[in-house]
């Protein structure tokens, strides 16, 4: 059997939906970062960017034939991710995701109602691969010109969350740069996902990043803090961290850096130097791009 960090998924899904992913070509399969289960709607994975449909044999296929989740194999996907407890996730559940044991998360939607949701009709299990060495050129950065305050940008699903937990490792084990107090401040439970053990790392899981930050600053007197998807309720919390000397590296969704200025809380957090650099990943024909450039070269 192929060894994959795909295969610790199979525990949550329904034999039926699990054996059809086993069969997907090898490099769908090895490459895959997203499953979606749909109630009586196609299954699809995701690879990089592109979004794959496929039938109960495991071959790619139109949404004509693909295979569809039924009402029950939600059901009994939702039921294996909460270990047969779905209150005690109730709480995650309202805010669209259900933490993983082994750290990671799985998304939800469905049918809303005033307490979260009345009905869980799809489902998203992200893939949490661990690729130390994909913020090496962030490092190497560090290691000539010294730490400082960095923002990943990309549009969503292009290796965000992979490149700040590389960048969390390298740092607090000191790979290629003297160890650093890091501390993680992980509200939706899959930053710190197969990190948290190696080096000088402090993670607080499942706090708002804004509270988290604030926290962690006060207790745990981390030189560097790392958190993902920043919006504007962190803002504050942010530029209180800042006054302390703790460098932040954090993510923003964005088309390209000059998006970013078109919200107030990031321009504001740009213009005020929180963050001096800048990294931008995407997809250069086909192939996986990370340019670092400063800040100040779009502001």
């Amino acid at each position: 059997m192929r060894v994959n960090t795909i295969d610790k998924l199979f525990r949550y899904l329904p034999m039926r939906i699990s054996r059809a992913i086993h069969n997907l070509p090898k490099e769908i399969f090895d490459s895959a970062n997203e499953i979606r289960l749909r109630k009586n709607s196609p299954l699809s994975v995701t690879v990089g960017n592109k979004n794959l449909l496929f039938d109960e044999q495991g071959r790619v296929c139109s949404p004509a034939v693909a295979l569809c989740a039924t009402e029950k194999e939600i059901e009994e996907c939702i039921y294996k991710l909460t270990e047969g407890s779905l209150y005690t996730c109730d709480r995650y559940i309202a805010q669209g995701f259900i933490p993983l044991a082994e750290g990671g998360r799985a998304g939800v939607c469905g049918r809303a109602n005033q307490n979260g949701f009345a009905e869980i009709t799809s489902v998203n299990l992200r893939l949490h691969r661990f690729l130390p060495h994909t913020a090496k050129p962030l490092m190497d950065f560090f290691k000539s010109q010294g730490v400082c305050g960095t923002l990943v940008c990309a549009p969503p699903a292009l290796g965000k969350t992979t490149f700040l937990r590389s960048a969390a490792y390298l740092l607090a084990a000191g790979k290629g740069i003297n160890p650093l107090r890091v501390g993680i401040a992980d509200e939706r439970c899959e930053l710190s996902a197969g990190i948290a053990d190696f080096g000088l790392c402090d993670v607080i899981t499942g706090m708002p990043k804004a509270d988290a930050i604030a926290l962690l600053t006060r207790t745990m007197s981390p030189q560097v803090i790392v958190c993902d998807e920043i919006s504007a309720e962190e803002t504050k919390s942010i530029l209180c961290a800042q006054n302390t000397g703790v460098h932040l590296i954090a993510s923003a969704h964005c088309k390209s850096p000059k998006d970013l200025l078109l919200r107030g809380d990031m321009k504001l957090l740009l213009s005020s130097g929180i963050f001096p650099l800048c990294v931008i990943l995407g997809y250069d024909s086909g192939n996986y791009s990370c340019k670092i450039c400063e800040t100040k070269e779009f502001l």
